[in-house]
């Protein structure tokens, strides 16, 4: 915009606390305040009035038209006035159904009752399910019990599909004993589906060996565990921010215990009422892949189980 397109601005027109009618610019056609601003105090008018006003006559904007647009995301264009620009529709996240997750026949599925809470929670396997039709399950538990859920009961189910824990409900529409012990549950039209991520805590109460330099090993708890650190907790630790620090511990993981030793710095020093005893955050070094895919199926299973 050059400067014969700008006309001077009187200042008795210009009101602290009221949105601009118009575009202000200096004597060099630098912008000072966009239109629908608010001049704060008195203070930023007199500078203002120092710098010179002017604004360009061929916006011929009012006090009202610019109280409606001062929620609006200001123009681009310095010469010309915000525009309304409608909102960009966000795209719905398309639904996922079950063939669409990677889960297979034989996976393992943790199922509680929503009818009867006294009912304990159960890990069983998948058998299978036919698309809108129904859902297969075992009815067996891990010691080869069959569960007592009945006919017309509703299961709320829990598994892990690659990086998501998926959960559904269904409703036991039949219960079969032949071959096998088998539930016939309704067919899932809506999955809750949560991605896992790196900084996904959960709670946890492991004893484990925490190790300073050249000092001997001291017990500790992990009361809280995720794929890049932990709390600890421990009357007889005394640690440091910024100290590194070598923990060890043992995790149950596809069917086996795994003794792990993760380098670590801690991070924070804190007491976290009603704690009676120092806690520390620690950040873990960077995991090699087999540490890390147990310290990962840990934290899943542990999800399942909440």
């Amino acid at each position: 915009m050059s400067k014969p397109d700008l006309q001077p601005v009187r200042a008795q027109d210009l009101h602290v606390g009221q949105p601009l009618a118009y575009t202000i610019y200096d004597a060099q056609g630098q912008l000072l305040l966009r239109e629908g601003q608010i001049i704060r105090n008195a203070a930023q008018l007199d500078a203002l009035r120092t710098q010179g006003l002017f604004r360009n006559p061929l916006w011929q904007g009012t006090a009202q038209a610019s109280i409606k647009r001062s929620s609006i995301a200001p123009s681009t264009n310095q010469d010309e006035p915000a525009s309304p620009i409608p909102p960009t529709p966000k795209k719905a996240a398309k639904a996922r159904h079950l063939p669409q997750l990677k889960i297979t026949p034989g996976s393992t599925l943790h199922v509680q009752s929503l009818g009867d809470p006294l009912k304990p929670k159960a890990a069983v396997k998948l058998i299978g399910w036919q698309d809108k039709a129904g859902v297969l399950i075992s009815t067996l538990s891990n010691d080869g019990a069959i569960l007592p859920f009945r006919e017309g009961e509703t299961l709320q189910l829990k598994t892990i599909a690659g990086k998501d824990v998926v959960s559904f409900k269904g409703t036991v529409e039949k219960v079969c004993f032949s071959p096998f012990p088998y539930l016939h549950l309704s067919w899932p039209d809506k999955l809750d589906i949560h991605q896992l991520r790196n900084s996904l805590r959960v709670n946890s109460n492991l004893i484990v060996s925490v190790i300073r330099a050249q000092q001997a090993g001291v017990a500790a708890r992990v009361i809280n565990l995720s794929a890049t650190g932990a709390m600890l907790e421990g009357a007889q630790l005394q640690l440091e921010a910024g100290e590194a620090i070598q923990i060890g511990l043992r995790l149950h993981a596809a069917g086996e215990d795994h003794t792990l030793s993760i380098s670590a710095t801690v991070r924070n020093c804190h007491i976290d009422p009603p704690a009676v005893t120092m806690q520390y955050g620690v950040e873990f070094a960077p995991l090699g892949v087999a540490e890390r895919l147990v310290v990962e199926h840990f934290i899943f299973h542990a999800l399942l189980e909440q």
